[in-house]
């Protein structure tokens, strides 16, 4: 009787522990919660407001500080680290309307079982924790009347005002829009004993705890607002309305607010039956492409859940921004922005649905695994520029060549290129300049090498990872990681690890290379040939005897010497022009119908191939199967031994190339 009882205990808590496993609610440890009450002025294009910020020490360590963002100080003045890495110039009659900062007004301990309710406004002090700027004021510093335990919770109301941009960054204001973000004091990462609390950079995001955000906005009657999480309630009240917007399971919030936008919503339910609520913000001038973002948004939903764990939220909002206000393409937790243009009635052009399928991912490779983007873009921008590409090829196929001038489109309907090769172009030009794993803000520039380093080169060689090791196995690697690691902080080591455990190989010669090293990959086709063997001349003795003639006179009759053959001696040499080593196949073709595939480890710089056969070679091909996506330079993985349409089709490809490259020039210059 006793062990049936066991058995049933046993069997309840197995069916509850997969309940909680596989239901994929948002909950986790939550330890920055916020709970706000702020009211948008649009006369003063300010926001007043409190928070009551719960604060939990999950570490071993005691702190006697705490460490905030004010990251709306990057838009104070022009001598902000934001300001000088990015190299924007500011007007020196520019209106003080057009600046944007973040002022506490006062903060408060409350009381606790280790604390007295203590005001410590006077303990705030600005600090600079990656460079020497004395103008930047990004991050505060606060000392406590006491240390706050470990797994401890600390209570703070902080009074605040934030002054909107005129939007830069994503945030700000413009005409009557408001996109409201990194807005409110913002603590940091409480690591190992160390607070992680980094200035605003220009090639930086953001990194932060998870916790539940419970925030009331009043605005004027006429404005439509959006926010992060579900809204529960809205109240008139006179000229104004306070709408309520909450979310458990988050590191961010941010909302928006317009007169423009036209407000739909429909439901879309996962194969689990879990209903999600996509809510669209269109502005007036895009409400025909109201149908392309949301188709967008459900393949996106659809895709990432199947791939990488059902999307855990019950609500997504998708914010079209206003036009010219610079605050298209952003992500924050739920709710995101996308992007179109005025002018955009071709659908073979993805132009809002990349956008939309690229900053929904974000909800994933940044919202649930919330790896440092200070630290670690490319765990987040690289992964999901891949998981993008991965859902538009599924979606989609294909894209299409657009190049715009003055605003009109001109479109190459014949002109595809292939998901793929996403970001080859960009990583061609700059891939041995910086390493992947650096600091965003280290890159040798703010512009080109961080993109390639965080987006491109991540992408290529996620991609490239996938055709070695085989879908099957690396898609148990994606979703491994993505579940292992929701809610949590991980690091490449910790993908790593994945990448290792699943495949069962040992793949740190792969990372030091590409994560870790700045070398590139380009293995070619130097030379292929094929020529009659030659009849011996010359003395061939052995022991007095005349070996030679002895072996030709024991074949008897050869078919060579009866015309009907020919013996050829060929040869493949191949290359490894980049410092990459990788393991690559080589495809060597004969007159005959033959096919070879060789293998070559591609450890030393060439290898040379030699055939003795009746057929002569027609063509030789390094990776014939385009694994390997990162090779730099694919126009040289080939040769063919005589000029035909194949090679005339091989030259058109890269006629088009450099067409494609120098149409992109004319469209920036105009």
């Amino acid at each position: 009787m006793r062990i049936k009882i066991i058995f049933l205990f046993m069997g309840l808590f197995i069916l509850f522990f997969c309940g909680i496993v596989y239901s994929q609610e948002p909950v986790c440890e939550h330890i920055a919660n916020y709970k706000m009450d702020i009211k948008l002025d649009t006369e003063k294009e300010s926001i007043t407001g409190s928070e009551v910020l719960t604060w939990l020490n999950n570490t071993y360590f005691y702190t006697d500080e705490l460490y905030f963002h004010l990251y709306m100080n990057a838009f104070k003045n022009n001598k902000s680290t934001f300001m000088k890495e990015s190299n924007r110039k500011l007007e020196e009659d520019i209106e003080p309307i057009k600046l944007g900062y973040c002022d506490i007004i006062s903060m408060k301990v409350l009381t606790s079982d280790y604390l007295e309710e203590t005001d410590i406004t006077s303990n705030i002090e600005f600090i600079r924790p990656d460079d020497d700027n004395e103008f930047d004021q990004t991050v505060i510093r606060v000392k406590l009347p006491n240390p706050v335990p470990p797994q401890k919770e600390i209570q703070l109301v902080i009074n605040f005002e934030t002054k909107l941009p005129q939007t830069i960054r994503r945030t700000g204001y413009y005409q009557d829009y408001y996109f409201v973000a990194q807005w409110f004091p913002k603590i940091g990462v409480f690591q190992d004993g160390v607070w992680n609390c980094h200035q605003y950079h220009a090639r930086s995001e953001f990194f932060a705890d998870y916790g539940i955000y419970d925030v009331n906005i009043t605005v004027p009657n006429e404005y439509i607002v959006g926010a992060t999480g579900e809204e529960r309630t809205a109240v008139p009240n006179g000229d104004e309305t306070t709408y309520n917007y909450f979310q458990e399971s988050v590191h961010d919030f941010a909302w928006t607010a317009s007169k423009d936008y036209i407000k739909t919503t429909k439901d879309y339910m996962l194969p689990s039956d879990k209903s999600i609520e996509i809510t669209l913000l269109i502005m007036s001038e895009h409400e025909d492409q109201t149908d392309r973002y949301r188709k967008a948004t459900e393949y996106a939903i659809k895709y990432f859940s199947e791939w990488y764990g059902d999307y855990p939220y019950s609500t997504v909002t998708v914010v079209d921004p206003a036009f010219r206000s610079g605050a298209g393409g952003m992500e924050y937790p739920t709710f995101f922005t996308g992007g179109t243009n005025w002018i955009n009635w071709w659908n073979g052009v993805l132009r809002p649905e990349g956008v939309t399928v690229h900053e929904f991912g974000h909800g994933y490779f940044y919202g649930l695994i919330g790896n440092n983007e200070f630290e670690d873009a490319w765990l987040d921008e690289g992964f999901n520029s891949f998981a993008e590409s991965e859902v538009m090829d599924a979606a989609y196929g294909p894209n299409h060549l657009e190049v715009r001038y003055f605003g009109f489109p001109l479109m190459f309907k014949d002109v595809k290129y292939e998901q793929r090769f996403n970001g080859l172009r960009r990583y061609r030009e700059y891939a041995s300049t910086d390493i992947m794993q650096r600091n965003a803000w280290n890159y040798m520039d703010h512009g080109q090498t961080y993109t390639v380093n965080a987006y491109d080169k991540p992408e290529l060689m996620l991609r490239t990872l996938k055709n070695y090791l085989g879908k099957e196995v690396f898609d148990e690697i994606m979703m491994t990681y993505s579940q292992r690691w929701w809610y949590k902080h991980p690091k490449p080591e910790d993908f790593f690890r994945v990448v290792n455990e699943i495949s069962g190989k040992d793949m740190t010669w792969f990372f030091n290379q590409f994560v870790y090293g700045s070398d590139v990959l380009d293995y070619s086709i130097d030379k292929i040939s094929s020529e009659l063997e030659t009849e011996p001349v010359g003395i061939f003795t052995k022991w007095g005897k005349d070996y030679v003639k002895e072996e030709i006179e024991s074949d008897t009759l050869t078919e060579a010497e009866e015309g009907e053959e020919e013996i050829y001696i060929s040869e493949v040499l191949v290359r490894r022009l980049g410092c990459v080593k990788m393991p690559v196949d080589v495809q060597v073709k004969f007159d005959n119908g033959e096919t070879i595939l060789e293998k070559w480890d591609g450890q030393y710089r060439w290898k040379k191939f030699i055939y003795k056969k009746n057929a002569k070679i027609t063509s030789a091909v390094v990776d014939p199967e385009h694994k390997y996506v990162i090779d730099i330079n694919y126009t040289n993985n080939s040769k063919i031994m005589k000029k035909d349409c194949i090679s005339s089709l091989k030259w058109a490809s890269k006629w088009m190339f450099w067409l494609q490259n120098l149409l992109e020039i004319f469209s920036f210059f105009s």
